[in-house]
Parts: C-alpha cells; sequence; structure tokens
C-alpha cells in the first residue's frame, strides 16, 4: 500500500511539474513585457520564481481590474463543478437504470433500443444541443431560464463559490426562493451536459453488469435455486455499480470541457466563460491561471478517487500484492 502511494505521490509531482512548466511558458507568452524579463533574467531563474509564486498561492493578477486570478479563478470554477455534479445527478438517475437493464437483457430487442437512444446522445454535438435548448424555450413559451446563473433580483454574497450552497445562507432575506432560482437555472444546461454522460453511463454500466452476471458466484447462486430478482438486487447490484467510477474519472476532462462550452451558450459565470470573456477583452494573464486551476483539480481528483477505490475495494487491494 506504501508503494502505490508513493507511485501516485510521484505521478503527481511529475504531472504538476509538467503542468507548471506549460504555464510558465504561458505566462510568458502572453506578457506584455515578457522580452525585457527574459533578456534580464533567463528562463530557468524566471521559471523558479514563478514556481515559488505559485507555491504561495499567487497565480498573478487580472490585467483589466487587477484582482487575484487565483480567488476569481476558483469561484467560477466552483460554478463549473456545481453545473457537472448536477448533471451526474440527472444522469445517473437516468443512465443506471437504462445500464443495467441493457446488461441484464444484452443482445436482445431492449439492449439494441437503449443503446441506439444512448449513441445518438453522444452523437449530437453539445454546443448544438445547447442553442436547441435555448431556443427551445422561446418557441414553446418561457418554461426555465435560459440566461445566467440567478435572477438579478437577488443579491447573494459569494462564500463558498457554490451558489446551492450561498443560497441557502441568505434564507432570512429571500427564504428559499433565490435556492429555487438556481435549481432552475440549472436545469436546462445540467440536462444538455448530461446527453454526454448518460451515454457514457449507460455503456459503463452495461459491460459492468454483464461481467457480473458471467461470474462464478452468480452461476452458484442461479445453482442453488435463487430467484433472478433476488441475485440481481442481493448479489448483483453491489458488485456491479463500484467499478464505473474509477472508469468515470477518465472522463473527468471530456465532462469539464463540455461544461465550460455549455456556460457560453447559456452565459453562465464559470470559468469557461470567465476565460472566454477574459481573453476576449485582452486580460490573457487568465490563461496560466485557468490552465493551473482546471489541470490540477483533474489530476488531484483522479489520484484521489484511485486511492479511495483501492482502500474500500478488497480486489483493488488485492491487485496490489499481486502485482508484486
Amino acid at each position: 500500500m506504501l508503494s502505490f502511494l508513493l507511485r501516485r505521490l510521484n505521478l503527481l509531482l511529475i504531472t504538476a511539474l509538467i503542468l507548471t512548466i506549460i504555464a510558465f511558458a504561458t505566462d510568458r507568452i502572453v506578457s506584455v513585457n515578457s522580452e525585457t524579463v527574459i533578456n534580464s533574467n533567463g528562463y530557468i531563474k524566471q521559471y523558479f520564481a514563478y514556481l515559488w509564486q505559485i507555491m504561495n498561492g499567487d497565480l498573478g493578477y487580472s490585467s483589466v481590474d487587477n484582482q487575484s486570478l487565483l480567488d476569481r479563478g476558483l469561484i467560477f470554477f466552483a460554478s463549473t463543478l456545481e453545473l457537472c455534479f448536477t448533471a451526474l445527478i440527472f444522469s445517473s438517475i437516468i443512465a443506471v437504470p437504462l445500464g443495467l437493464l441493457a446488461g441484464l437483457f444484452r443482445n436482445t430487442r431492449l439492449d439494441y433500443a437503449i443503446m441506439t437512444i444512448a449513441i445518438m446522445g453522444l452523437a449530437l454535438p453539445v454546443f448544438w444541443v445547447g442553442v436547441m435548448a435555448v431556443l427551445l424555450p422561446s418557441v414553446w413559451g418561457q418554461v426555465l431560464p435560459v440566461d445566467g446563473n440567478l435572477s438579478l433580483i437577488y443579491e447573494v454574497p459569494v462564500v463558498t463559490g457554490f451558489l446551492l450552497i450561498d443560497t441557502l445562507m441568505v434564507t432570512e432575506q429571500y427564504e428559499l426562493f433565490a435556492f429555487i432560482d438556481r435549481v432552475a437555472h440549472l436545469i436546462l444546461p445540467a440536462l444538455v451536459l448530461s446527453f454526454f454522460l448518460i451515454t457514457e453511463i449507460v455503456r459503463l454500466t452495461r459491460h459492468s453488469m454483464t461481467m457480473v452476471m458471467r461470474s462464478n458466484y452468480i452461476q452458484a447462486a442461479y445453482a442453488k435455486g435463487f430467484s433472478r430478482t433476488k441475485i440481481v438486487f442481493a448479489h448483483a447490484l453491489k458488485n456491479a455499480l463500484p467499478p464505473i467510477i474509477p472508469q468515470l474519472r477518465l472522463q473527468l476532462s471530456t465532462i469539464i470541457s463540455f461544461a465550460m462550452t455549455i456556460e457560453i451558450v447559456f452565459n453562465l459565470n464559470g470559468i469557461g466563460k470567465w476565460l472566454f470573456i477574459s481573453l476576449k477583452t485582452g486580460d490573457y494573464l487568465v490563461l496560466p491561471a485557468g490552465i493551473l486551476i482546471i489541470s490540477g483539480f483533474i489530476l488531484s481528483f483522479s489520484i484521489f478517487i484511485e486511492i479511495l477505490m483501492v482502500v474500500i475495494s478488497p480486489l483493488r487491494r488485492g491487485s496490489l500484492y499481486a502485482d508484486k
């Protein structure tokens, strides 16, 4: 276990070093006075100064409003994560039952129908689905908000950056109306983002359920005369769902990139819109800060999930000793 943790720590440090080099190169390119700085100090000395600056939590300041890029970036990224988490809930509610059915009735008409619908969802470009979702309420009548994170009538101070939490902190002023308004603003963009997630979760759940149903202990349960319903709910489900988690983490970067696209379409104040508006207005220093925030989160979260699965999964722990 200790050797596994050390390997993952080495991976984290090496990847983080590469990310800082990329961010440093980007920062030098977009800096207005980069040529003067490079000639006076040199690349290596500048890089170590930049690395020390990052270690102290300083990603620089905006050239437009002189605000801390780290503070602003984390606030906007919290909004992006909130969108991703909401989409994950929606997609799990829809996709997990469909994937289980497809796995239980593999190579049947039901399986083909489910997978056809799932693949169609993957084939549709996420930005096109977002544009259609924005246009449809104007055709059917205004049902759900399609612009912004929150209605302008609510003034919610930023505490955590997660508006679902921050709106609950102003219940004395707005009761639950601000929270409900935030949920309403999240529904449509989260549903659009869940199109991609549904396909991935259906595919992973279907494969996992198929492998479990073919395992020896399931065949032994059938031989003992257990009913199919009892086998599925008592044995198969609890073993089919956990393997999906480490597989889904591989799609994290794609999920975040899609969420950033959806933010631009729905005018959501997330890190995607922040980067888009900042680059459009010439505030290029946000680019290296955005690279470090997004990449750092993806890397840290992936390693955390991998370590967590080793801790809670006996099969993963057994594989560590099998490697030896």
